[in-house]
């Protein structure tokens, strides 16, 4: 009896193994003027180490037009993105068009809500984030505040940053998750957008001093999560 009962488990043990096999991501960096590189450089390990995820990465900054080490965007479960006005060309664009049409999910990040050249930015920004980028206010103090409850929240608390976005009318799918107001003006700051089956997640929070906030890189934590459709496992902090 011992030894089946102890059969059992291994075999018990293995399937949650397979289960629990690590999210994927593939973050595309490039942005200068909010030192993506930086930011990311920092938040990847502390990412990896304390929650077991594996990444890779595609650096490049504003205007490239190719990326180096693209190809494991193919077997990413979430794409990150946190990059301005990319000129990528056909042949790469396809590669990353091919991981939303295919109902993956996807995570952006401050400019995110321009990242890549202007045919693409009205599909990815409007339809795949549920955003409407219109410029931002400039340097001035932001008061973040969550709106209502959601898992992508959960433990996140007040956070205030450095420049506002002004964001026009949103997509009908999407849900507004925190605001951030300025003297004389509101905006959405912070939203998630489910299209079918996929989920994406959208914040123009993200300046190097958001990165260093607990609160922001919960968030991300939990964005990741959510839109992996995966119960969080690792160290909280």
């Amino acid at each position: 009896m011992k030894s089946r009962f102890t059969l059992c488990l291994a075999l018990l043990a293995c399937t949650f193994f397979v289960d629990a096999a690590p999210i994927k991501i593939h973050f595309i960096s490039g942005a200068r003027e909010y030192k993506s590189e930086a930011s990311l450089k920092e938040f990847i390990p502390w990412l990896e180490k304390s929650y077991g995820v594996k990444c890779t990465v595609s650096w490049g900054h504003d205007g490239i037009k190719e990326l180096p080490n693209l190809s494991p965007l193919k077997e990413a479960d979430v794409l990150f993105v946190f990059a301005r006005r990319m000129k990528l060309g056909e042949d790469q664009m396809k590669l990353i068009r091919a991981h939303w049409e295919a109902g993956k999910p996807v995570v952006g990040v401050r400019t995110a809500s321009h990242a890549f050249q202007k045919a693409d930015n009205e599909i990815f920004d409007r339809q795949v984030m549920g955003g409407n980028y219109q410029g931002h206010f400039g340097d001035v103090a932001v008061k973040v505040a969550n709106v209502g409850k959601h898992p992508v929240l959960l433990r996140v608390g007040a956070i205030t940053s450095d420049k506002l976005y002004k964001a026009g009318p949103l997509a009908k799918t999407a849900v507004v998750l925190q605001t951030g107001a300025i003297p004389k003006a509101k905006h959405a700051v912070t939203w998630v957008n489910e299209v079918k089956d996929r989920r994406a997640f959208y914040t123009s929070l993200g300046v190097p001093s958001d990165f260093k906030n607990d609160h922001f890189r919960r968030m991300l934590v939990n964005a990741i999560f959510w839109t992996a459709r995966v119960t969080r496992l690792g160290n909280e902090e």
